[in-house]
């Protein structure tokens, strides 16, 4: 199909490209017009009939890149569509257009930003609502007025909630376009290292934020690049090794909650443990001695280090050890988290866990020398122990849970606060165990919120560990933890 599809330069502020159909070698072109037409991508038609060919050309909006529409379109008219064609056929081709046309209304992404930030406005009233009641109940008005006030709040809760919902639908998009850029980028990489690969993609219609995915792309890109480099091994080594001679690459995403899981599993020649404790003790980052007691996660912790990399000469692709220390900045802060398994001669799996969406998160209140909120879903458990379990080792706090040692970080510790002295001196202390290992030392729990995140200030945000703030129904301020920036400060301390 080589030479069906030519890019002309831009008309006015617009793009387009020339399809030559009498190149398409018996494709039909249908689908990708249909495809380009949902993505709100395609702004005319226009046919061309010459004497010897017949082009057609597509004429892009301005906002669309015309490397990325170009790319999009040949793997498009590489790839089956299955039932597609038969069934736009059978529609016919004037009415299928109809219907695309009717259901689609193009707005302005910032338009789309502003409602989604209204939305957002409109639930922190509602919230103010519920704080009014509280306090209506507590200066004793009657419990017929309360119960009627009640159901009116109700009523505009879920209403405002829908709008967020349906403001929120209008923002997501399947992760599936994000995984659909990289099947070039693994055909030319595989072709330029001399690799056989298949790319398998699961869970194409998975949903995420617009713009989570805009900033995963190159995180993933990487990992992409790492697996064909550093894990799948030419079509020699795999014969020898008895595996087939073409490697296999899957790209999956599923949904966990409100989480986006999103793997990059290879089947290469995995991650030698060995090789990276080598590795960490000759950085001087690891002694022999602390080596031998760690898990297999825990080494592999270090290869998401600064100028850590296990390949010993660098090439245009990989080896420099820059990269997944910036896939995990990234990913973390999206309010997610990279976690990697591998098995020598049997491949690497690296997970990314995200948000769906980055405005709205359900937080655990609590209060000690300030108002503060930990994301729920970074919350492993909530305990209550006697003060005498938390115990003294080497200047640091610990305390064990169900055959697991945690180490005891206190706010007040973190931001020099004079907080938390009713924990010192109370009999039992509640403790808010975190996924990333910590057990977070509060004073009062005030529950679960609903809350729209609001971007810091500078000053505040320089503190390093709040990834955000959110306004209270009672107009009070809490400051959103960052769970990985503490355990980061855990670490420092």
């Amino acid at each position: 199909m080589t030479g069906a599809m030519t890019p002309s330069e831009s008309a006015g502020e617009k793009h387009i490209l020339e399809l030559d159909l009498s190149r398409l070698e018996g494709r039909d072109l249908w689908p990708v017009l249909v495809e380009l037409e949902r993505r709100g991508w395609l702004e005319k038609i226009d046919v061309a009939v010459g004497e010897d060919d017949l082009r057609v050309k597509l004429l892009l909006k301005e906002s669309v890149p015309q490397a990325a529409a170009r790319e999009t379109v040949e793997v498009l008219l590489q790839e089956e569509v299955p039932g597609e064609t038969e069934r736009l056929k059978q529609a016919g081709t004037e009415q299928a257009r109809e219907g695309v046309e009717a259901q689609t209304v193009r707005i302005e992404q910032s338009k789309i930003d502003k409602l989604l930030s209204l939305a957002g406005e409109l639930i922190i009233s509602s919230n103010g609502l519920m704080y009014f009641l509280h306090r209506l109940e507590e200066q004793g008005v009657s419990a017929e007025v309360l119960r009627e006030l009640k159901e009116h709040y109700s009523q505009v809760a879920r209403t405002s909630w829908d709008i967020q919902d349906a403001v929120m639908d209008m923002r997501l998009m399947p992760v599936g376009l994000v995984f659909e850029r990289f099947r070039r980028v693994v055909r030319e990489l595989g072709q330029s290292l001399g690799k056989k690969v298949h790319l398998a993609v699961q869970g194409e219609e998975i949903s995420v934020d617009r713009s989570v995915a805009a900033a995963i792309y190159d995180p993933l890109l990487h990992l992409v690049r790492n697996a064909l480099d550093h894990g799948l091994e030419d079509p020699k080594t795999r014969r020898l090794s008895g595996k087939p001679e073409t490697g296999q690459l899957l790209l999956a995403a599923s949904r966990r909650g409100e989480r986006v899981i999103i793997q990059v599993v290879d089947d290469g020649r995995g991650i030698d443990v060995e090789t990276v404790k080598a590795k960490a003790i000759s950085k001087g980052w690891l002694t022999e001695e602390r080596a031998a007691r760690l898990s297999s996660e825990e080494v592999f912790n270090f290869l998401f280090r600064p100028g850590f990399s296990t390949k010993e000469v660098a090439n245009q692709v990989s080896g420099r050890g820059v990269g997944m220390d910036v896939v995990r900045d990234t990913v973390q802060s999206l309010g997610g988290r990279v976690t990697l398994s591998s098995e020598p001669g049997r491949g690497t799996e690296v997970t990314l866990e995200l948000p769906v969406s980055m405005s709205i998160t359900k937080v655990l209140l609590l209060e000690g020398g300030g108002l503060f909120g930990v994301p729920v879903g970074e919350i492993k458990e909530i305990v209550k122990v006697r003060r005498e379990r938390i115990r003294r080792f080497k200047g640091k706090e610990l305390v064990a849970l169900r055959e697991e040692v945690y180490p005891v970080l206190r706010l007040s510790d973190v931001l020099g606060l004079e907080a938390l002295q009713a924990v010192e001196g109370a009999e039992e202390v509640t403790l808010v165990v975190l996924l990333n290992g910590i057990a977070l030392a509060v004073g009062k729990l005030l529950g679960e919120q609903d809350v729209v995140l609001k971007n810091l200030p500078p000053e505040v945000a320089g503190a390093g560990i709040f990834s955000g703030a959110a306004i209270l129904g009672s107009g009070d301020i809490a400051l959103i933890i960052d769970v990985t920036a503490l355990g980061g400060a855990q670490i420092e301390s």
